[in-house]
């Protein structure tokens, strides 16, 4: 695994990377000039106001009626921002606190369509069922990284994850109990391969 960059002493691998905080997290002038000079990067602080996404992509997200619509929502606005990280000739893509906004399916595609492009993702978040996105995560309190590494690995560890102030994804709590009932046998980690195991 290939160190990309470092910021604010930590260490940011050539790896899909959630990097989960929960408190404000600050960076230092230099770490953000590195990002914006050699990385894409997505806030909701720096949407652009034109949109210049083809049809053959809105329609494939099923959002063809929002090039003529008039008055875009937030979340529209949002989306279509979103869109432009396909178009991108750099190679990695930051995500700071943006994807929190948009819906699951929405999400889930934009993620797998950046992976088939080999664009290296890092996406900054509170949220913590947005750690199943990405292969590896980065815990971060206080500006410290708690924990990392693989990111199955890391959101075993429960009783640390509860003690920072987060649930553990809906989908991990709900086969947890499953299997504490003896109705499941392991830890499932997206929804349809739970449903589709119950249902043999």
């Amino acid at each position: 695994m290939n160190k990309l960059f470092n910021i604010n002493n930590i260490d940011i691998y050539d790896i899909n990377t959630t990097i989960l905080i929960n408190s404000k997290y600050k960076y230092r002038e230099d770490a953000v000039n590195y990002i914006n000079n050699n990385c894409e990067v997505f806030t909701r602080y720096s949407i652009s106001n034109i949109f210049d996404i083809d049809n053959s992509v809105l329609e494939e997200y099923n959002l063809k009626e929002l090039k003529n619509k008039k008055d875009l929502t937030k979340i529209d606005e949002i989306k279509l921002f979103l869109l432009n990280s396909l178009k991108t000739n750099k190679n990695v893509i930051v995500f700071f606190n943006i994807l929190t906004y948009v819906d699951s399916e929405f999400k889930n595609k934009l993620i797998n369509d950046l992976k088939n492009k080999n664009k290296t993702i890092i996406n900054y978040t509170t949220e913590i069922k947005e750690t199943l996105l990405l292969d590896y995560l980065i815990v971060i309190h206080n500006n410290e990284v708690i924990m990392e590494g693989n990111t199955k690995d890391v959101l075993k560890e429960e009783k640390i994850i509860k003690k920072l102030g987060f649930n553990m994804p809906f989908i991990i709590e709900l086969s947890n109990g499953l299997k504490y009932y003896n109705i499941v046998d392991k830890l499932y980690y997206d929804n349809e391969s739970l449903v589709n195991d119950l249902w043999k």
